[in-house]
């Protein structure tokens, strides 16, 4: 018998094998790999969001329909804000953009915002004198507002700055104020959806 007699038969069944195995292999390959990507894509959303979707805590209203506050999001912050975060310090990437607000039982409305590169965190508080903002009122800086950067992200849906001898602590359902004034103030409205 020749060499070239047995060849094709163990050749073509060689060759299957081969591709047979470099399928697989690729095929494992990229299950891998889009299973690594994945998981990359699901971190990259929960540090976006810190702690998921945020929502109205249970037991919060939402203000008459007609008001049309902040929602969450890609939703900026309000534009003076920005202004004035760029006013304190030039190098905040702006505009800012809401992570949390909340309008509590006391006349006050807080903000939570990040710079768009996801640098810093500031706190925006206003203590309404004639109206709220969304009914046209601009916080003062020492007057009816306080604006300031360092904001703290402590987890769990809670952030907290420090002015002077005063920490206020912000979560959906209340403003916490420790310090020369002591007081928890519920929230009435807390990050609702555009209707």
């Amino acid at each position: 018998m020749s060499r070239y007699g047995a060849g094709p038969a163990q050749e073509s069944s060689r060759t299957f094998t081969v591709v047979l195995l470099s399928l697989l292999i690729l095929t494992v390959l990229g299950a891998l790999f889009g299973y690594v990507l994945g998981l990359r894509y699901i971190d990259e959303d929960k540090s976006a969001s810190d702690d998921g979707p945020l929502a109205p805590p249970t037991g919060v209203t939402s203000a008459a329909s007609s008001r049309r506050p902040p929602t969450t999001g890609s939703t900026q912050c309000p534009g003076f804000i920005s202004q004035a975060a760029k006013a304190q310090d030039p190098k905040t990437a702006t505009p800012l953009m809401l992570v949390q607000y909340i309008r509590t039982a006391k006349n006050q409305e807080v903000w939570i915002c990040q710079e768009a590169d996801g640098s810093g965190l500031w706190y925006q508080g206003h203590d309404k004198k004639d109206a709220f903002f969304d009914d046209g009122e601009i916080p003062k800086e020492g007057v009816n507002g306080l604006l300031r950067p360092g904001v703290v992200a402590k987890g769990n849906r809670t952030w907290s700055v420090t002015n002077e001898d005063t920490t206020y602590t912000v979560t959906p359902t209340a403003l916490k104020v420790a310090g020369k004034q002591n007081f928890i103030a519920p929230a009435i409205q807390a990050n609702p959806q555009a209707e």
